[in-house]
C-alpha cells in the first residue's frame, strides 16, 4: 500500500473507506455515527491526507479504525484507491468525512446485497442540513445519459475491482457518477435506499459552489471525460425517452399542485418523481415492482445497449442484467 497502517480489526465482511484532511470536527461525528449504528461485521478505514489539527492522534488511538497516514493530498480518487485496491471483503463503502450515517442504513444495504446477486450497487440516500440543497428531500442528480448517481453506495468489492475502483482520470469531481455508471455497464443493477441513509453537513458556503466544483476538478473537464466514455449510452436518448420524461414531470406537477414539501404521492416525493422521470434506465412500474422492497428507483440497462462495441466493460460481464 506504501502508506503507514495501523489496524484494530480486520473484515471480509464489510470494510468501509472514509477520506479526511484537517478536519477533526467533522470527522468524529461520522466515525460515531458508522461505529455506533452498524451492526454487520466491519472494518473502518480512515485514510488522512496530512492532517495537523489532531486528526492523526486520533485515528491511530481510536481502538475501531484502521489508520492509513498517506501524508499528503493526492486528490480523492487516487486517495481512495491506494487503499481500496488492497481491500478484501465481500463488499465495501465509500463516505465522506462531512456525513453522519442514519442508524441501520449500512445493515440494510448489505441485507440487500446478501439478497440480490444481480444488484451490485446500493446507493445510500443522501439529505443535505447546510447550503442550497437543505430544501431538497435529497440529493442524486441525473447525467446527461439519464443515470441517477448515488453519492455514497454499498458495493461488491470484486465488481469495484473490476471496473477498477474509482476512475483516476478525475481528479475527485465526477468520481461517484462515473462509479455508478461503470457498475450499470456490468450488468449490474444499482438501487437506491427508499429512505434518507445519510446526512450530508456540507462544509462549504452556499456561494462557493460553482468556485469549489472547477477547484476539484483541477482543471480538467471532467463532464467531458464522462461523455467520452460512456458515449455509447447516447443512443439511449430516444424520442420515447423525451415523451416518457415530460409526461412524468406533467403528472407531478398536477399532482403535487399545492401540496406542502414533505408530500407524497404513490409513496414517492418530488424528487422521486423527477429522478423517475428523467431516469432513462428506471422502469415506469418501479413503484409498483418496488412497493414491497426496501429500495426503489432501481436502475438496469438493458441488454440491446450493454452489447455495444463502446460498452468499456461489455466483456466480461459478471452478471446479466434483469
Amino acid at each position: 500500500m506504501g502508506d503507514r497502517v495501523k489496524a484494530h480489526q480486520r473484515s471480509d465482511r464489510l470494510v468501509i473507506l472514509l477520506a479526511t484532511c484537517n478536519r477533526f470536527a467533522m470527522l468524529r461525528p461520522v466515525v460515531d455515527s458508522i461505529l455506533n449504528a452498524t451492526t454487520v461485521p466491519h472494518e473502518l478505514i480512515v485514510i488522512d491526507g496530512g492532517s495537523t489539527d489532531g486528526t492523526i492522534e486520533y485515528i491511530q488511538s481510536h481502538p475501531r479504525i484502521t489508520a492509513v497516514l498517506q501524508g499528503e493530498l493526492l486528490g480523492t480518487a487516487r486517495c481512495y484507491n491506494r487503499v481500496w485496491r488492497d481491500v478484501d471483503s465481500q463488499y465495501s463503502c465509500w463516505l465522506s468525512d462531512d456525513t453522519e450515517l442514519v442508524p441501520g442504513s449500512l445493515d440494510l444495504a448489505v441485507s440487500i446485497l446478501d439478497a440480490e446477486p444481480a444488484v451490485g450497487m446500493v446507493g445510500l440516500k443522501m439529505r443535505d442540513t447546510k447550503g442550497p440543497g437543505r430544501h431538497a428531500s435529497y440529493r442524486g442528480g441525473l447525467s446527461g445519459y439519464g443515470i441517477l448517481n448515488c453519492n455514497h453506495g454499498v458495493l461488491r468489492t470484486a465488481l469495484a475491482r473490476q471496473v477498477g475502483f474509482f476512475n483516476e482520470g478525475y481528479r475527485s469531481y465526477m468520481i461517484d457518477p462515473d462509479l455508478t455508471a461503470s457498475i450499470l455497464c456490468t450488468g449490474h443493477r444499482v438501487v437506491m435506499t427508499k429512505a434518507i441513509a445519510v446526512l450530508h453537513h456540507r462544509e462549504w458556503a452556499e456561494k462557493e459552489g460553482d468556485e469549489k466544483v472547477a477547484r476539484d476538478m483541477g482543471g480538467i473537464d471532467n463532464f467531458a471525460i464522462y461523455r467520452r466514455k460512456f458515449q455509447f449510452l447516447e443512443r439511449s436518448r430516444t424520442l420515447a425517452t423525451r415523451i416518457r420524461a415530460r409526461a412524468l414531470h406533467g403528472a407531478a406537477r398536477v399532482l403535487f399542485a399545492g401540496a406542502g414539501d414533505g408530500a407524497r404521492r404513490l409513496r414517492l416525493n418530488r424528487r422521486d418523481w423527477v429522478n423517475l422521470a428523467g431516469g432513462r434506465f428506471i422502469s415506469l412500474l418501479d413503484p409498483i415492482a418496488c412497493a414491497r422492497r426496501r429500495y426503489h428507483l432501481a436502475q438496469a440497462i438493458p441488454s440491446r445497449l450493454l452489447d455495444a462495441a463502446g460498452n468499456p466493460y461489455r466483456t466480461p460481464r459478471l452478471c446479466p442484467a434483469s
